[in-house]
This record gives C-alpha cells, sequence and structure tokens, in this order.
C-alpha cells in the first residue's frame, strides 16, 4: 500500500514521527505543497523554504526515495495524488494555527487524513490549568510543562524508503 507523507513544517528525515507512520503501512510518497495562501511571503522566507526542501529531497535521493512538490489547494493537491497513487492514507504533522486548524479540517472531512503529534513535546491539550483552560502565565506554565517530561529517545532517519516512480510534480526552478 502507499501512503502520502504530506511535509508541511518538519523537513527533518531524523527523529520525524510523521514520516515512520507513513511508512508502517508500506510505500511513500513525500509531498510538499506550495499553497497559495502563503503566496505573500518574502523572497528571503521563500529561498529559506526551497534551501530547505532541496536538502530534503537531497536527503531522500540518498534513501532511495525523492520529493514530490506541487502548488495549488491542498485538498485538490491531495485528492489528485491520491487517484494518481491509489494511496490509501495521507500523514501529516499536527499543527496548531488558525488556519492549519481550517485546512487540516477541510482535508479530514473529504480525504483519509491522519494528523500525527510531532510539532511539539507536548499537545497543547496536554499543558493546561487545572480547570482546564490554557496558561496565561509563563511561570506557571513552565513548571507543569517541565513536570511532564520524560526521557526522549530519538527516532533514527529510515535508512530506505521506497516511493513510487514517475508521479508528475510541478518544475520548480530552485530544486
Amino acid at each position: 500500500m502507499t501512503s502520502i507523507w504530506w511535509i508541511r513544517r518538519d523537513l527533518r528525515l531524523t527523529d520525524n514521527p510523521t514520516l515512520h507512520s507513513a511508512l508502517e503501512p508500506g510505500d511513500v510518497l513525500p509531498v510538499f505543497i506550495i499553497d497559495p495562501a502563503f503566496s505573500s511571503q518574502s523572497p528571503r522566507r521563500r529561498s529559506f523554504l526551497y534551501e530547505g526542501l532541496f536538502s530534503l529531497h537531497k536527503n531522500l535521493q540518498t534513501r532511495g526515495s525523492y520529493l514530490i512538490i506541487r502548488t495549488g489547494k491542498p485538498v485538490d493537491v491531495l485528492r489528485q495524488l491520491i487517484q494518481e497513487t491509489n494511496a490509501t492514507a495521507i500523514f501529516a504533522e499536527e499543527d496548531y494555527t488558525p488556519y492549519a486548524r481550517k485546512r487540516d479540517s477541510l482535508v479530514a472531512s473529504q480525504l483519509p487524513l491522519q494528523l500525527i503529534l510531532g510539532q511539539t513535546v507536548h499537545h497543547p491539550e496536554f499543558v493546561k490549568k487545572a480547570d482546564g483552560k490554557p496558561y496565561t502565565i509563563y511561570t506557571p506554565y513552565s513548571k507543569v510543562w517541565k513536570s511532564l517530561l520524560q526521557e526522549i529517545k530519538l527516532i533514527p532517519a529510515p535508512k530506505t524508503i521506497n516511493t513510487p516512480a514517475n508521479i508528475f510534480q510541478n518544475p520548480c526552478r530552485n530544486l
């Protein structure tokens, strides 16, 4: 079976629970979507992003894989990729920004999206006051956050990543 690893913020292969979740069913298609909602980014920020994507692409190539980059609304791009590859699931790292929550809710309502904890050490829902409300003062928040810490075990990068061949991608002159 093929899964889509929808890459958004975390461009690492090491210690990436989303990537490892996507690898469990079989082949993985690493995908980054250039979302039109972020078209107003500064040239410096775009350049930083493209450098990170280029590095990720090179790291994937050493493992027998490659990075797919497409431009468009995520729900449309992901739907098209599922049709092209017969992928059975989409794995993405959970994101907490208002835009990300809205985008992910839309995708999950139409496609088999699985959100994986990984962007933060503790999920925001786990670090709240006794009454269930979020902290507004740093020191009490910090004490609770630290009390929840456990030994962190890093997940090594996979040695190989099987990716279906010949998937169409948008030309990107920076990669």
